[in-house]
Parts: C-alpha cells; sequence; structure tokens
C-alpha cells in the first residue's frame, strides 16, 4: 500500500487545515520527508500555489537527492500564449530545483474553460518538449472531468477529493480508469474535520456531529486510531494514488502503520455520505461558521 502513497505539501508552505492551521517547521517536513523516502512513498503532492512548499522541497531535493516523484500545478491566471505555460511550468522546476516534473496539473478548471485549444496543445508541447512526464487536472466536481473527457479523450491525470463525507467520484472512477485516467485521491482527511470534537462543532458543521461522532465509535469497535479508520476507506477505493498530508512525522508514521496492520472492514459507507458542499468542499468554509 505505502508505494500508493503520495506526500500532501500544502502545510509545508503556508497555514494549512482546519485543526493544525500552521505551517510545519522546516526541520519537521525534512523529517517527514526522510520517513516518505524511507518506507517508499510514490510522491509527493505540491503546486505553486502552496506559499513556500516548492522551494522548501526544492532545498530537501537539492540536498538529499531526489527519489520521490512529483506532481505539482499550474497557478490559476490567464495564460495567453505556449510561452506563458512555459514560464509558468519552468518556475515550478526551478523552485523545485529539478529538470522535470512527473505530473503537471492544471490547479483550476477556469484555466482549462478560459481557452480549452490552448491548454491542450500547451500542455501536450510540454510533455513533447520534456518538461513534464504526465498531465492532468485538479478538480471539485464530476462534470470537470467529464469535460477534460470530452476534449481529451482519455489518458491524462486527475486529481480529485475523495474520503468518508465525499463520495461524489466513487462510481465514475473505474470507468474513467478504463479511458486510461489515473486518479490521486486527495482530501481523505477532510483537512482533519473528522478529528473536531463533536462539542466544538459549530455553524453548518453542526449537520455532521452525528456523523463523526458514529465515526469515533467505529474507530474505537474496529480497535483503530480515527486517522487510519479514513484512510482505509480511501484505500480501498480504486484508484492509483493516495495523497496523504501530515504535520508531524508521529503522523506519517501512524498512518504507515495503518498500511502495515490493515484489517479488512465489513462497513457500508454509504449512510456516511454528505451532500453539503459548504461542507464538503474547503474551498466554501470561509463562508460558513468556523469550528471553535
Amino acid at each position: 500500500m505505502v508505494n500508493k502513497l503520495i506526500l500532501g505539501t500544502a502545510n509545508f508552505g503556508m497555514n494549512y487545515g482546519i485543526v493544525f492551521g500552521r505551517q510545519v517547521r522546516k526541520e519537521e517536513v525534512f523529517r517527514i520527508l526522510d520517513l516518505a523516502v524511507e518506507e517508499g512513498f510514490y510522491g509527493v503532492d505540491t503546486a505553486q500555489a502552496y506559499g513556500t512548499a516548492e522551494e522548501i522541497l526544492g532545498e530537501y531535493f537539492w540536498e538529499k537527492g531526489r527519489s520521490l516523484r512529483i506532481v505539482t500545478k499550474l497557478p490559476n491566471k490567464e495564460y495567453e500564449c505556449y510561452e506563458d505555460f512555459k514560464m509558468a511550468t519552468v518556475k515550478s522546476i526551478e523552485n523545485l530545483k529539478v529538470n522535470r516534473v512527473d505530473y503537471l496539473l492544471l490547479h483550476s478548471f477556469n484555466t482549462f474553460k478560459r481557452n480549452k485549444n490552448l491548454t491542450i496543445e500547451s500542455l501536450e508541447l510540454l510533455k513533447t518538449e520534456g518538461l513534464i512526464d504526465n498531465f492532468g487536472i485538479s478538480v471539485y466536481h464530476p462534470y470537470e472531468v467529464l469535460e477534460f473527457i470530452e476534449a481529451l479523450g482519455g489518458y491524462f491525470t486527475v486529481e480529485l477529493p475523495l474520503n468518508i463525507f465525499d463520495q461524489r467520484f466513487t462510481s465514475h472512477i473505474n470507468e474513467w480508469k478504463s479511458k486510461g485516467i489515473k486518479i490521486i485521491a486527495r482530501s481523505v482527511f477532510l483537512q482533519g474535520l473528522f478529528f473536531i470534537e463533536e462539542h466544538k462543532l459549530v455553524g453548518v458543521f453542526e449537520k455532521v456531529k452525528d456523523k463523526i461522532k458514529k465515526l469515533r465509535e467505529l474507530s474505537l469497535e474496529k480497535g483503530l486510531t480515527l486517522p487510519c479508520l479514513c484512510f482505509l476507506f480511501a484505500i480501498k477505493q480504486p484508484v492509483d494514488y493516495i495523497i496523504i498530508g501530515v504535520d508531524s512525522r508521529e503522523q506519517l508514521e501512524e498512518i504507515v502503520n495503518c498500511t502495515r496492520h490493515a484489517p479488512e472492514l465489513s462497513v457500508d459507507w454509504r449512510d456516511m455520505q454528505v451532500e453539503d458542499e459548504n461542507i464538503i468542499l474547503p474551498y466554501m468554509w470561509k463562508k460558513q461558521s468556523k469550528v471553535i
């Protein structure tokens, strides 16, 4: 299982997460990366939008060598020609101190919508020139993938949210994989929302108090930590890779231990689905009441 894991890096370069809400110190970042390398993780997931995350990863690769594949993302901005796409890509390559990236994703569907032909042609040319090995898109909604398929047919990479509350994509995954599409799952822990104590959930999050309580009870019943339980839901889905975000090396050790001793769970997760996008889409949280 470990070779399917990708380390999330948003909190390496900026304040991030509904629980931790801070940036991880560089020394701790290096400890986390060391463990990911030792355990044989597939790669890291980053972006220019993640503050200084690319630069910190670049320092690590420069000091210790690159042994993790890189997924990074193009900023959401206006691209008027191929050179604009190339400049943004080269900036990431320079930040990361590498000669190419393994996966380059559009960070926003809006980039694709503004000029579909230019975007697709530019991504293909970046691959032809050897600056990237694979390309694709990071999405929030299934229809965004469907429009990308309409333009490309298949054989690209999709990064999508997938967790116990957000199961919108599960019915599509096998069909998309049959088209040669690689699936990377993110938001497995929903930025830590699953780990908030019920009495601290306010505003729109009050709607999921009972579900989070049920998850805690289930984790106790199964003898698993709550992060392990959330992880096991994701790893049982037919995705290619899973992004795991942690705030410390100890948290990552917990997930690695979970992969080694993962039990078979007979759980019907359908009752745990949440339809309210104000809850399952973190970018909507700014408009909602926060946890205490």
